[in-house]
């Protein structure tokens, strides 16, 4: 009787850390690498502006495990309809942009434990005809990330 229990509760372990470990490596931002570190992206933005309206857009990378992440490359990637007016991040991140071109690429050397290093956009809206911007996309990738990259999306919406 016992065994049966014992053998009952074990196997639901067992499945509950298979479900968690194909259903947590890659969801809502947060990824798990096969090293056990957890990096986390998120996109901070308004819900909506006015046309012409300025406000900041953070692009935010996290490392949430116990190890440090080592060459950690996020693009970010702007609809037409935001217009940057500033951009800047934090110390010990280098930063390229194509003048003419929407994608900004950040190269993170190291990212230790614990630590959140924003990219900020200062932008106008642009919005013409449009109800809402098109997607701002974040992509990171690591090598140890699953399918080599995290990505996330956000949507700035027209004020009425």
């Amino acid at each position: 009787m016992k065994t049966n229990r014992a053998v009952a509760i074990l196997s639901v372990v067992v499945v509950a850390i298979v479900l968690f470990a194909a259903a947590g490596c890659k969801s809502s931002g947060m990824a798990l690498t096969s090293r056990g570190q957890l990096l986390k992206l998120n996109i901070m933005h308004p819900k909506d502006l006015p046309e012409s309206g300025e406000d900041n857009l953070d692009v935010v990378l996290s490392n949430r495990g116990v190890n440090n992440m080592k060459d950690v490359l996020v693009d970010v990637e702007l609809p037409p309809q935001l217009v940057v007016l500033d951009a800047t991040h934090d110390r010990g991140v280098m930063e390229s942009h194509d003048p003419g071109s929407n994608v900004y690429h950040f190269t993170f050397g190291n990212v230790q434990p614990g630590e959140d290093s924003t990219m900020r956009f200062h932008v106008r809206t642009s919005f013409g005809t449009y109800r809402e911007t098109g997607s701002v996309k974040a992509t990171a990738w690591q090598r140890d990330l699953p399918g080599d990259k995290l990505v996330e999306t956000a949507v700035i919406k027209l004020r009425q």
